[in-house]
């Protein structure tokens, strides 16, 4: 389903297991106009039935588009969009309800609306032979607004003068750009594009794939040389210093500007590694940029979709400035 940009995800965080008896609710940052839920459910005698009394269609995943039955009640208090739609051998509900009626509201939630309508119209149900690999590249855009969530922090420790966070925000990132090349690396030897999301996502009962562990199998493939592991590994050492040693050791915070200098330019390094194995790919064919006729450009689209992305994983924070982009 296609996110407005404006909205976010209201339901307690996506890093939870989801409750699939709950509906997902979306909205705009901050408060409300209006209230937008749906839910996806696989059909039941009492949906049958349902459907039935509604005389809905029920369509096919392979339709270019689905078309939901629109229906409103009005109460004193209350405004109540439903919205349903039958597909294979599943049933969305949805609801967009306007509790604030004011009429100087009317204009925003009349907009809001039609964000709905938008997103439901988006709407693509995705068959069990794809959804493994549609989970793949959701969970790799995730991943990717991640990164882009570090930077924009980064951005911000600069500006602070915030040492500390910079090490650790750094570490984070090279990191992050080592398990990408490693993915990278792997679909060029493959020639797919299959996504392996055990180096993207951690979840809470997953085992864990250390950093040192990205740093022996990076060497191992070849991917850096010798002399970026070194660093590597005399860099964690130094960072566990800064941040788990700091008070213990006789570390001094004038210290901590020589390491970020050296974490700096061993990001420079892995920078240039992700940039070629990335013109690789696009060279040969293969993998997720086998597309890009244009490495390092990024129109405008693309940009505020990647704003939109980075704004959900800071979640419910007051900023107005996202990767140097003013957010209205």
């Amino acid at each position: 389903m296609y996110i407005p940009e404006k909205w976010e995800y209201k339901n307690p965080s996506l890093y939870q297991e989801i409750n699939d008896k709950k509906p997902q609710a979306f909205g705009a940052y901050g408060e409300l106009i209006g209230a937008f839920q749906i839910s996806c459910k696989l059909v039941t005698d009492h949906i049958s039935k349902l459907i039935e009394t509604r005389k809905e269609t029920i369509q096919s995943s392979d339709s270019q588009k689905l078309i939901f039955s629109e229906t409103q009640t009005n109460t004193a208090d209350v405004e109540m969009y439903m919205f349903s739609c039958a597909v294979d051998d599943h049933y969305f509900f949805a609801t967009y309800i306007i509790s604030d009626r004011k009429p100087e509201l009317k204009a925003k939630y009349e907009e809001e609306l039609a964000d709905v309508r938008k997103a439901l119209s988006s709407i693509k149900f995705i068959k069990p032979e794809y959804r493994e690999i549609v989970s793949a590249n959701r969970r790799f855009d995730m991943f990717m607004a991640s990164i882009a969530a570090t930077i924009d922090l980064l951005n911000k420790a600069g500006e602070n003068g915030s040492l500390i966070e910079y090490v650790a925000l750094t570490a984070n990132k090279i990191d992050a750009l080592l398990r990408l090349s490693i993915i990278l690396s792997k679909q060029i030897e493959e020639g797919n594009n299959l996504i392996d999301t055990k180096y993207l996502f951690q979840a809470e009962t997953d085992k864990t794939i250390m950093e040192r562990t990205i740093y022996k199998t990076v060497l191992e493939k070849g991917i850096i040389s010798q002399s970026i592991f070194e660093e590597l590994e005399e860099l964690y050492k130094k960072r566990n210093k800064v941040i788990h040693r700091y008070i213990i050791t006789d570390i001094r915070t004038e210290d901590i500007k020589k390491i970020v200098f050296e974490y700096y330019q061993l990001g420079d390094k892995i920078d240039s590694i992700i940039n070629g194995l990335e013109k690789k790919q696009n060279d040969l064919q293969v993998g997720i940029h086998k597309n890009s006729d244009s490495l390092g450009k990024m129109k405008e689209t693309m940009l505020n979709e990647v704003i939109s992305k980075v704004r959900d994983k800071h979640g419910d924070i007051e900023t107005d400035n996202i990767l140097g982009k003013k957010i209205n």
